[in-house]
């Protein structure tokens, strides 16, 4: 197996079954507000003493907020561009969301790096090759 194939076979096991849709699969769809959401890929940007812009890869904020967590489920919600996603009103339940994504994010290097050992013993391009994937899917882990 070469490290593209590698790539090319974790890359549909995450598409075809093991990525879920944040945030849908990770909230209550009650007790949350809708926004509206920039067609574009959104960055967390600057923090200016304790605020958090959100912005586009052009360096235009999109929003602003006090929490990291707000900021991560923006940038991990806006993953496919929707024009709108629910927030949890709950904070707690929104840092819930986040963590449990992140954990899922996580049992995919973890099981990725397992598999990239076992193929290739001697590589030491894990980092890259991961990176690979991730960005092939949009995927960011924060």
């Amino acid at each position: 197996m070469t490290q593209k194939e590698f790539e090319k076979k974790w890359i549909a096991l995450i598409r075809n079954g093991l990525i879920k849709k944040f945030p849908d699969e990770f909230i209550e769809l009650s007790n949350t507000e809708m926004i509206n959401m920039p067609e574009a890929t959104l960055l967390i940007g600057s923090e200016f003493f304790g605020s958090f812009e959100i912005v586009d890869t052009s360096g235009k904020v999109h929003f602003k907020t006090d929490s990291y967590y707000k900021a991560k489920y923006l940038v991990y919600a806006n993953r496919n561009k929707p024009e709108t996603i629910l927030q949890p009103l709950n904070e707690g339940k929104l840092v819930s969301a986040v963590k449990e994504y992140e954990r899922l994010l996580d049992s995919f290097l973890k099981e990725m790096s397992k598999d990239f050992k076992k193929e290739f013993p001697e590589s030491l391009q894990f980092a890259k090759v991961s990176n690979h994937i991730f960005n092939t899917l949009q995927l960011q882990r924060l």
